[in-house]
């Protein structure tokens, strides 16, 4: 079989075909290593569990914030060894791409998709560390380690899992990839009937609205209603750090991250395999 590093011709389109969306147990990731933000992190945490023990249950555990970069599921031994191989030989790239380490600034916090999760705000994301990440992703997609398969570009080749076709070498540089936003999520609703929710919710918003035009008055100052009204975190839970400078991670490795170990969920995600830049 060939390499796990060489991607090859003999693609299959994806436009109409169905893929299952397997349970990620992977994902490749820049962990938080910076000493300034993961204490910014845990001020918000902190936060939370004092003024607002309500949502407390939402918190993502300190230990388990990351910056993702791609989710995957790996269902065999072979395929896991596979992806860490693809990763060993991405040095390459790093080096195509990057002269220095790049460093990611993050400022504020906000709801993110009507409430469901805190993430901290958009960052400025250096050219060069975009380029990077969107040629790793491919890398990884070509192969088949997705979760998703919505977030593939149309035209990515797919191998099925740990079969890599025979033929040559094979260069990926077409299709379009979803924008990569790195963000901290910090807050996130779980439960098996979260779409049951919002849905009543969204119906409730619906109808609130026709009453007074949705407007309500809280001491005096009128405002309008939102979604988030009626569903997921509170704007309140964030307001003290919408404008807050969490501090900034340089990116100096990356990590393939295991979401689950054979007892079950870990209290921290341990590094299966990671990628020392060396700039």
């Amino acid at each position: 079989m060939a390499s796990a590093c060489t991607l090859v011709p003999n693609p299959v389109k994806l436009a109409g075909r169905a893929l299952k969306i397997m349970q990620p147990n992977y994902i490749l990731a820049i962990r938080l290593s910076d000493k300034n933000l993961q204490q910014e992190l845990a001020n918000f945490h902190d936060h939370v569990h004092r003024d607002h023990q309500k949502y407390r249950k939402y918190l993502v555990k300190p230990e388990r914030m990351h910056i993702h970069i791609a989710s995957m599921h790996l269902g065999t031994q072979a395929s896991l060894d596979a992806a860490s191989g693809v990763l060993q030989c991405c040095n390459d790239l790093v080096e195509k791409y990057l002269t220095t380490n790049p460093v990611l600034r993050f400022k504020g916090l906000k709801l993110y998709d009507t409430g469901a999760s805190v993430t901290t705000n958009i960052c400025d994301v250096p050219t060069e560390l975009t380029s990077l990440v969107r040629e790793l992703r491919l890398q990884f997609w070509s192969l088949g380690y997705v979760a998703k398969a919505s977030e593939m570009p149309p035209r990515i080749p797919f191998f099925e899992d740990n079969v890599i076709p025979s033929g040559g070498e094979f260069t990926l540089s077409d299709g379009k990839v979803s924008v990569w936003n790195p963000r901290i999520t910090l807050m996130k609703l779980h439960g098996a009937d979260l779409s049951r929710k919002k849905r009543e919710a969204t119906a409730s918003f619906k109808s609130a609205m026709k009453h007074n035009n949705g407007v309500v008055f809280e001491d005096g100052i009128a405002r309008k209603l939102t979604l988030n009204d009626f569903f997921g975190i509170p704007a309140s839970v964030i307001q003290r750090f919408e404008n807050h400078d969490l501090g900034s991670q340089t990116v100096d490795r990356l990590d393939l991250l295991s979401l689950v170990n054979n007892t079950g969920h870990v209290r921290g995600y341990p590094s299966y395999k990671h990628l020392d830049f060396n700039l």
